[in-house]
């Protein structure tokens, strides 16, 4: 029995051992590969663009953000001349209170409310179209950006770019590109047509 139990336990120093090896020939090969890539890494060229800054200064969002400003200062002024006109329709159905019976100042009331609530609906949809006509051009804008900055770090044998807003530090500022980057794509959209429509 004793002699089983020593049998046992030297099998299972053995299996033990077996493990040991089989998981250090396992491990070894995978550290050489993490080592090779961290190696390519280094070889890698990194380059760093500031995205939100050539947004903000590029002067194709400055064109755009006249253009949002034009047309929704016209949708005040609307809302402003409408609201005028209201406010005097108002004015003359409370005054024409005494004249008419209780049925038609009711009446006259109940339609100055509807017309009220079809302006409100109109110049909010109005409003929306404006937002969705801004997102999409911007999103073309931002889509012809990312254009440009591939071609710049295709041109630069830049493998990896990385936005600014992302990366704590560094301490080679010939890998920050976004100058580059803004006077090129300033003169790419120097002829760029914005439109935007809206119903009258």
């Amino acid at each position: 029995m004793l002699f089983l139990s020593i049998l046992s336990i030297i099998n299972l120093l053995d299996d033990k051992n077996i493990y040991k090896k089989f998981s250090l020939n396992q491990i070894n090969p995978l550290q050489q590969n993490l080592h090779l890539t961290s190696n390519d890494v280094n070889q890698n060229k990194i380059g760093i663009v500031d995205f939100r800054y050539i947004l903000k200064k590029s002067n194709a969002i400055k064109i755009l953000g006249n253009k949002f400003l034009i047309f929704e200062k016209k949708i005040n002024e609307k809302v402003k001349l409408k609201q005028s006109e209201l406010k005097l329709k108002e004015r003359k159905i409370l005054n024409n209170k005494i004249k008419i019976t209780e049925i038609q100042f009711q009446n006259q009331l109940k339609l100055l409310k509807e017309e009220v609530f079809k302006t409100q609906k109109k110049y909010k949809q109005e409003r929306s179209v404006l937002n969705q006509s801004f997102q999409k051009i911007q999103k073309k804008i931002k889509d012809l950006l990312a254009q440009v900055i591939k071609d710049v770090s295709k041109k630069r044998n830049i493998n990896v770019v990385f936005l600014k807003e992302n990366v704590f530090l560094f301490n080679d500022v010939s890998i920050d590109f976004t100058n580059e980057v803004l006077d090129l794509f300033n003169e790419k959209t120097k002829s760029l047509s914005i439109t935007i429509t809206l119903n009258n």
